[in-house]
């Protein structure tokens, strides 16, 4: 199989094909058809330099990141700043901290390939895969890209080896599975619930009583947990921007998560995606493809103030995309975020 030729003849039939549905469509990975590419407006990039691939995208000034899992796309752009890297017990990982802009967590050790990619008349990028070959996050350059910055940043990381062969390990497919309801402490997981003081502290609870999210959700009880229709997400966002109220969308695959915070503005549904098409910030869903939804309520520290999410799934109980209601820490969120969880909780329970 020439990787290249058949990418190129799929071009030709559809000259705007978006590379994740190329590769698809010729039953290779993502990162094997940007690989094969090497050479030809491609430039491997050297792995083990992600720190500093990292902390040089503050110098390209104004970029576009992007992160997606096979439902979702967030992109923002603004200064990929204020990178912190950190690594413990051999794990990597960074985060970005810019509330209102590029706000990342990024769980680095996953990362197994970086390429940069010039073979766009409208922009570069440099694209990050895991070993799957499935892409995790990438960085795009904008009218407003220091490009000269750009060029030392791919020069500096070029890989040695600019090989267009790949190593692709083959995904195992993620499904939660559910342990016997007769093997789970349900009355001590829900005091555990009540107990929380920090929600980053959910996933250690969940851990303790080896349930899954979605399992967990089932079990904490109504006061905590409830489902909602799977298709709620236009009715959600349509709600938050007609209240001119502000948000915070988690966006995240297995090896980054990607958080905008602000308000919505520019909602439109084309084809199957449902659309924010805002300056600043784009958010494109396939919200079909959802496979559950929950409001979920969690304490804190202060026993006067709990944060609402809704969290969708998909079909394998993965978490695709949350919402929260925009907060700093140690603040209630607006009460209209609370208003209309309360509402889509209440009518699930009268149902």
């Amino acid at each position: 199989m020439n990787i290249l030729n058949d990418y190129r003849q799929l071009q030709i039939q559809h000259p705007n094909i978006r590379a994740i549905d190329a590769a698809a469509q010729l039953k290779i990975t993502e990162a094997e058809l940007i690989a094969a590419q090497v050479g030809e407006g491609v430039i491997k990039l050297e792995i083990t330099h992600i720190e500093g691939i990292l902390k040089g995208f503050k110098k390209l000034q104004h970029v576009m990141a992007l992160t997606r899992n096979a439902q979702v796309v967030s992109e923002i752009s603004g200064c990929y700043e204020k990178i912190y890297c950190s690594e413990r017990n051999n794990i990597k990982t960074a985060i970005a901290i810019n509330p209102g802009g590029i706000d990342l967590r990024l769980f680095v050790s996953k990362w197994h390939s970086a390429f940069a990619v010039n073979n766009n008349a409208k922009h570069s990028s440099v694209q990050f895969f895991d070993k799957h070959g499935i892409a995790v996050h990438k960085v795009f350059t904008t009218q407003q890209t220091n490009m000269a910055a750009f060029e030392q940043l791919v020069m500096a990381h070029k890989a040695t080896e600019q090989s267009t062969q790949l190593s692709i390990t083959e995904a195992d497919i993620a499904v939660n599975e559910y342990r016997p309801l007769a093997e789970i402490d349900i009355q001590g997981f829900r005091q555990g619930w009540q107990n929380l003081q920090d929600v980053h502290h959910f996933p250690a609870l969940l851990t303790e009583f080896g349930v899954s999210r979605t399992q967990g959700l089932e079990i904490a009880g109504k006061q905590w947990a409830q489902e909602i229709p799977a298709n709620s997400l236009s009715e959600v966002l349509e709600t938050v921007r007609d209240q001119h109220s502000e948000l915070m969308i988690f966006v995240n695959n297995s090896s980054a998560v990607q958080i905008y915070s602000g308000a919505l503005t520019n909602l439109k549904q084309v084809g199957d995606w449902y659309n924010v098409l805002d300056d600043g910030f784009n958010l494109h869903v396939q919200d079909k493809q959802f496979s559950r939804a929950f409001v979920v309520k969690k304490p804190t520290d202060n026993g006067e103030t709990a944060v609402h999410s809704i969290e969708f799934f998909d079909c394998d109980g993965n978490t695709v995309m949350t919402l929260f209601g925009r907060r700093t820490e140690g603040k209630t969120q607006a009460r209209d975020w609370i208003a209309l969880c309360d509402k889509l909780r209440k009518l699930q329970i009268a149902a």
